[in-house]
């Protein structure tokens, strides 16, 4: 009866925590008799007739599949029951899964950098394995990507989240789905494609952001600048501009990468390499890690995650308890504020009418990347506005009614971007950065800046919390 207190309850499994939550439901982590799993708990209000068909078409490709690089199948139940802890009880719609307890593989490229040829080549490999059963069942995935590649407890790959794959019953395919920066031109395009074709694609995007700790473009368009390079087959200019950002040195992009990076990000599926092909590549059957050394160096690597996630954690709660310890003149207390603090000049300025002003709401994904903030959204606006020359920036509009401004960037006329605040649950706002115009690495490196304007104040308000302690 003690455990029954203690956690709430899905089945026979425990639930200890919360993994994930999308808009259709929350992943929890299960335990039962000592195995862990993954726990896809549908929200009730979310049964419509939409939902409930790609639900059954993520149920129908899961069944489908067993694969060592796959998040597999361990049971499905239309009617689970799921208890409360306050011992309220509800039938949920619910998918148990593996766990894959090394988390995703974008948290590693974004915390600890990029990966070293021999290491790339091992998760390569094991994902071009896992593509290659897939396609032996004709089935494509459709939003491959770097936060649906996750590690398992010894650090070997798994393919997650099937609701968007397909079984390919004839060759082309016109639904448009997945994430932009991952999208093969051909969906981007509107035109009907192969998905396996269009995985290769995405699959090429993930791993030149490992082994060049960024994207090769924002999106496959001709709007994106670097992309635009490769459709009119200027690869050497390609090559150059993102040299520019790493050094400098030709061997960062080693000519048997360049190669399988033109053939996997081909623009015309026709011409692009098939799998077998990249199977087959010169630069794939290079120098691989071994399990042992992969697991060596991913133990560091996961300790970095989990150090920085949970210093996320502290950090949004160190913001809430500043939060709510109530006004200092008309905004709330914020990370670094001083009751000198005063906006008089920027209101004035600027003529800002806040009476009229309204967020949008938004959605706290729990990345280490996200901009998370728990204070007054008129303190953060105008926070922004005073202090945009420490991330290089200026002012370029500020929208009426939204809390919304577009920037441009003080040493590039080319790059602007708009930051809107989103209003997201349990007092949390989300700082929404929008690239308007010019390069990714560009407004990556405006982003970085304006994360360290704010984490100076944060630095600062804990001082502050230590020495009044």
């Amino acid at each position: 009866m003690e455990i029954e207190k203690k956690f709430s309850q899905c089945g026979d499994y425990n639930i200890l925590q919360t993994l994930g939550s999308g808009l259709h439901a929350k992943v929890k982590l299960g335990e039962h008799d000592g195995k862990k799993v993954a726990i896809k708990i549908f929200k009730s209000n979310h049964g419509t007739a939409a939902n409930i068909k790609t639900l059954t078409n993520e149920i129908n490709i899961l069944k489908q599949l067993n694969h060592p690089n796959l998040v597999n199948l361990i049971e499905f139940n239309s009617a689970l029951q799921y208890r409360r802890k306050n011992g309220q009880k509800e039938q949920r719609v619910c998918i148990i899964l593996e766990l894959a307890e090394g988390g995703e593989l974008f948290e590693y490229v974004a915390s600890s950098g990029r990966f070293s040829p021999e290491t790339s080549r091992f998760y390569f490999k094991q994902l071009l394995s896992a593509m290659s059963y897939m396609a032996s069942k004709d089935i494509c995935h459709r939003d491959l990507k770097l936060e649906n590649v996750l590690l398992d407890e010894n650090f070997n790959l798994k393919v997650a989240d099937f609701g968007f794959a397909k079984v390919m019953e004839t060759a082309k395919i016109r639904t448009i789905l997945g994430t932009p920066g991952y999208m093969a031109p051909e969906i981007l395009a509107k035109k009907d494609y192969n998905g396996t074709k269009a995985d290769i694609f995405s699959a090429g995007v993930i791993f030149f952001i490992i082994h060049a700790g960024s994207p090769p473009f924002s999106t496959a368009s001709e709007k994106d600048q670097y992309f635009k390079l490769i459709l009119l087959n200027k690869w050497e200019q390609f090559w150059t501009f993102h040299l520019k950002y790493k050094g400098g040195n030709p061997e960062f992009f080693p000519q048997e990468f360049r190669n399988l990076m033109m053939g996997m990000l081909a623009p015309n599926p026709d011409q692009r390499f098939t799998l077998e092909q990249c199977m087959q590549h010169p630069w794939v059957n290079g120098p691989v890690a071994t399990l042992e050394q992969i697991q060596n160096e991913f133990r560091k690597r996961h300790e970095r995650v989990q150090a920085e996630i949970q210093a996320s954690k502290m950090k949004k709660q160190a913001q809430k308890n500043a939060a709510n310890k109530g006004p200092i003149g008309v905004f709330r207390s914020i990370i670094g504020e001083s009751e000198e603090e005063n906006f008089d000049e920027i209101i004035n300025n600027y003529k800002l009418n806040f009476e009229n002003r309204f967020m949008i709401k938004g959605k706290d994904q729990g990345l280490p990347t996200d901009i998370i903030v728990y204070q007054d959204p008129k303190f953060v606006f105008c926070y922004l506005l005073k202090n945009c020359e420490e991330f290089n920036c200026k002012v370029d509009k500020i929208h009426e009614t939204k809390y919304k401004i577009n920037f441009a960037a003080e040493q590039d006329e080319n790059l602007a971007f708009s930051l809107e605040l989103l209003d997201c649950e349990d007092e949390k706002i989300k700082l929404n950065l929008t690239k308007l115009s010019g390069g990714y690495i560009q407004f990556k490196e405006i982003t970085n800046r304006l994360r360290t304007a704010l984490n100076k104040n944060y630095d600062g308000f804990l001082q502050q919390e230590v020495q009044q302690d």
